[in-house]
């Protein structure tokens, strides 16, 4: 079950009603992608693995709820609610991961946790926290206590779909595409303000030699900077200056990605598709790209893919005004979902 407000909602129905209120809910929504959205057979030895976990999940987390003696959810319950909801989405892990993944599947432990469970732990940290508020709330609040989940259940299952929907590169020139490269490419850099700031002004310079009046007196240096050395080559066999490496300013080395990677697949070049773009700059990469800059395209797309609906679709994640850990790491996740056919 991916953080889309399953964790969260399961928490309140163990709170509230028992284990087997929070096995319900489980259940709701793997049936749900089961027979309903069909992004997985029913009967299979993972469906097995699941229900076993969410048995388990559920109970524990009960279990802890009784130690703690939470019987009325008020504000002094919040420690004992969090707790458990984190425990019970770990105990999820175990049982559906790390017991099914190692001993049917045949993966290692340490890459499941590592690189699986370290990319969920955001997005179930959020949700728990959610489920926790809300439990808390029903009780002076009521039914309006529910919209503390609103934004983790609509923003991954309604909004950003929405929003992704039918946006191509293939409809942006290349200044355009060239500055949103820039931009997502210098979230996932984590940029400071000023140097995306540059970065967005140096895009449009570079290939109108106009700024539109729109950059800031202090940054125009900069800018220009930016875009003369963006034809630097990594190896050192570019000009104007021959730089090589990290002598190329860190702004240039995002810009030339940018600018390869727009020239790939914006309107009026070969339109390729993000994966096809990808392979031509890792080619690139270390000769005449910066291998760092061209591995966080990489992660910008293979972040957005899974939810995307254009083999060559806008990036977005970098617009949402979130905090970078929501943004980049908790809604990503959420939307690729989890689980096993």
């Amino acid at each position: 079950m991916s953080a889309d407000g399953g964790y969260a909602m399961a928490l309140i129905a163990v709170a509230y009603w028992g284990p087997a209120a929070g096995l319900a809910v489980y259940l709701m929504w793997d049936v749900a992608n089961r027979l309903i959205v069909k992004e997985y057979r029913v009967f299979t030895p993972g469906a097995l693995a699941n229900l076993a976990s969410y048995g388990w999940s559920v109970m524990v987390g009960a279990g802890i709820l009784r130690l703690t003696d939470v019987t009325a959810l008020q504000p002094r319950a919040l420690a004992s609610l969090f707790t458990a909801g984190v425990v019970m989405a770990l105990v999820q892990f175990a049982v559906s991961r790390l017991f099914y993944g190692t001993l049917y599947q045949g993966y290692r432990p340490g890459p499941l946790v590592r690189d699986e469970l370290s990319s969920m732990l955001p997005g179930i940290l959020i949700d728990v926290a959610l489920g926790t508020a809300t439990a808390v709330l029903i009780e002076p609040l009521g039914i309006g206590a529910f919209a503390v989940l609103a934004p983790v259940v609509l923003t991954p299952t309604v909004v950003l779909p929405a929003v992704a929907r039918n946006r191509s590169v293939s409809r942006l020139d290349l200044p355009a595409a060239t500055g949103l490269y820039a931009a997502a490419l210098a979230d996932v850099l984590r940029l400071p303000r000023r140097r995306r700031r540059v970065l967005a002004e140096a895009a449009q310079f570079l290939h109108t030699r106009s700024c539109g009046g729109r950059v800031r007196t202090d940054d125009v240096y900069e800018v220009m900077l930016a875009a003369m050395y963006a034809g630097e080559r990594f190896d050192g066999t570019g000009g104007p200056a021959g730089l090589r490496g990290g002598m190329i300013p860190l702004e240039c080395r995002v810009l030339a990605v940018a600018d390869a990677w727009a020239r790939l697949t914006a309107g009026p070049t070969q339109q390729l598709s993000h994966t096809e773009a990808l392979l031509a700059l890792e080619l690139a990469a270390g000769t005449e790209l910066d291998p760092v800059v061209v591995a966080a395209a990489g992660e910008v797309v293979h972040t957005e893919l899974p939810w995307a609906t254009e083999d060559a679709f806008q990036p977005m994640l970098h617009r949402l005004p979130l905090p970078r850990v929501v943004r980049r790491e908790g809604l990503p996740h959420a939307l690729a979902g989890s689980g096993h056919a």
